[in-house]
């Protein structure tokens, strides 16, 4: 990651606490838009990777996530903070004889793609209905993510790094309420550079606290 990516990280989450901060402090007595709310989340996303970049790394050119996280949000204000994992194909898959240390079983072993992922996101949304049951918005953020090709549970077999990083993001969305303490969000990433990710869609459920 470059110098200019952590600097620009580091003061989204920066800014991200200091709002956090300051709202569990507010009186939640009342319900309205005007107080801090957050909530717990559970993911599902697909991932589409460049073409070329996949064909040339030996991974396919999509995957599947799933993953949880934690999301807030303050009047007009909004933020997301994530982590998972993402399902690959391995298209380039290596063999290796192993032993088991604790049985010393030996066994020939495939390797897997071995992909998690960590992001965060803060922009504005806007209510289409004075209920605030819907919901669309515009998120700015960054994902960190490792990819490589390894034998799964080994400590001390081969493995290659992929070269698939994460980038930075704008994410338009729509989120939807289905009871006072449960909503759906459907967003879109569009990821802004070269570093292999093309653009994934994520529906996501969130638990209010």
């Amino acid at each position: 990651m470059t110098k200019y990516k952590w600097h620009w990280l580091a003061g989204l989450l920066a800014s991200v606490m200091a709002v956090n901060t300051s709202a569990e402090e507010m009186p939640m007595a009342e319900a309205s838009e005007s107080y801090y709310q957050g909530s717990w989340s559970l993911h599902g996303e697909i991932f589409n990777f460049d073409a070329d970049v996949a064909r040339f790394n030996g991974v396919s050119d999509s995957g599947f996530g799933l993953g949880a996280g934690y999301s807030g949000e303050y009047g007009l204000f909004n933020f997301n903070l994530g982590a998972g994992a993402i399902l690959v194909d391995d298209k380039a898959e290596f063999s290796q004889y192993v032993e088991n240390e604790w049985s010393g079983d030996r066994s020939t072993e495939d390797s897997s793609i071995v992909a998690w992922n960590l992001n965060v996101d803060a922009g504005v949304q806007y209510p289409l209905s004075d209920s605030r049951k819907f919901l669309v918005g515009l998120n700015l953020g960054y994902r960190h993510l490792d990819m490589s090709r390894e034998i799964a549970g080994c400590s001390n077999c081969y493995s290659e790094d992929i070269a698939i990083d994460g980038d930075t993001y704008l994410k338009p969305f729509v989120k939807m309420a289905f009871t006072d303490r449960v909503s759906g969000t459907l967003s879109m990433y569009r990821y802004g550079g070269d570093e292999g990710v093309d653009n994934s869609v994520q529906f996501q459920v969130n638990w209010n606290r």
